[in-house]
């Protein structure tokens, strides 16, 4: 059994509100036609949209809600010629950026009739692995592209550990295949359930502390656990809303998000359930006193929401913040 341990606390610059949640994803795909047939048939989005003349897909959940009105994942084709572009896992490897997104599904009947599909369906060639996580289980697997994927379900807050304030106890241990599919032998998998959710983003960085100042001093996000090479961070009393890791080592490259010659992650958005301009503008001028890099002058490729903004964590990875 792996634990993940508690770590002393930071003071931090600015409390974030309670209920930032992760929107989206935003892709840098080599083959968009490939990747929307991937996540149609193995991880059962259903296609919002299709922009061909700029191609992009706008993908979610087929019955969506108030918690997924709009896309849960965007897939964008690099600016290249696809013909002569190669993606292989080392591809991937030397820079910050993505080391997976979380698809969170709402039920645990949910989850075993997803692993029941990918057993009949998967190529292995994208299975990563699967884990109990004692506040979750999850099941790991890639896109054609090697963007890293996580499918999992949440135990009821009410069985999370807590060490102490605001540090939660997790486990990287086996799932119990057996007991998930044998507790629910008749789901069948249909795609993604309404109420599914961008549950968490995990990324590769340079630097540990750079990112718990980042994230927890200056965002204000509470760092709720840590461990070896890896940091989480979460708002709401969450286990995790953001994870970094630089288990690619620390002298890799900045992330290429703004690169769209290359596949991979371009941004991954944050909502803020609060229609205010004044909490914008608080933010905004926390974030330039801090002399965090941010782009105001941006396209909002969804339409959907009110004044959104880039920022710029320390390893150049691109997080689009939102206010709906």
């Amino acid at each position: 059994m792996l634990n993940l341990y508690v770590s002393n606390d930071t003071p931090r610059d600015f409390m974030t509100h309670q209920s930032l949640r992760v929107d989206h994803i935003h892709l840098k795909v080599s083959n968009l036609q490939e990747a929307v047939e991937f996540y149609k048939s193995i991880l059962g989005f259903a296609v919002i949209e299709i922009d061909s003349g700029r191609n992009i897909a706008f993908l979610g959940v087929a019955e969506p809600t108030s918690e997924n009105m709009s896309a849960l994942l965007v897939l964008d084709q690099v600016k290249t010629d696809t013909s002569t572009t190669t993606v292989t896992a080392n591809t991937k490897r030397g820079e910050a950026g993505l080391y997976h997104f979380a698809i969170l599904l709402p039920e645990r009947r949910h989850l075993a009739s997803f692993l029941r599909h990918i057993q009949d369906n998967l190529d292995s060639k994208y299975y990563e692995g699967m884990a109990d996580h004692a506040v979750s289980e999850a099941i790991y697997l890639h896109d054609p592209d090697y963007n890293g994927i996580e499918v999992y379900r949440d135990r009821d807050p009410s069985e999370w550990k807590w060490n102490n304030e605001h540090k939660v106890h997790m486990v990287i241990e086996p799932l119990n295949v057996d007991n998930l599919l044998g507790q629910h032998e008749n789901e069948i998998w249909s795609g993604l359930p309404a109420f599914t959710t961008i549950g968490h983003v995990h990324l590769h960085v340079r630097n540990l502390q750079k990112a718990e100042k980042f994230y927890h001093q200056l965002l204000g996000l509470d760092h709720t656990a840590t461990y070896p090479g890896a940091y989480f961070f979460a708002a709401d009393n969450y286990h995790h809303h953001i994870a970094t890791n630089t288990w690619l080592g620390t002298n890799i490259l900045k992330s290429s998000s703004d690169d769209h010659s290359k596949p991979g992650l371009d941004h991954y958005a944050l909502r803020f359930l609060v229609n205010s301009e004044n909490d914008r503008k608080k933010l905004m001028n926390h974030i330039l006193e801090n002399g965090i890099g941010f782009n105001e002058n941006i396209y909002d490729s969804q339409k959907k929401h009110n004044s959104p903004f880039y920022v710029y964590d320390p390893d150049g990875i691109k997080i689009e913040l939102l206010f709906v």
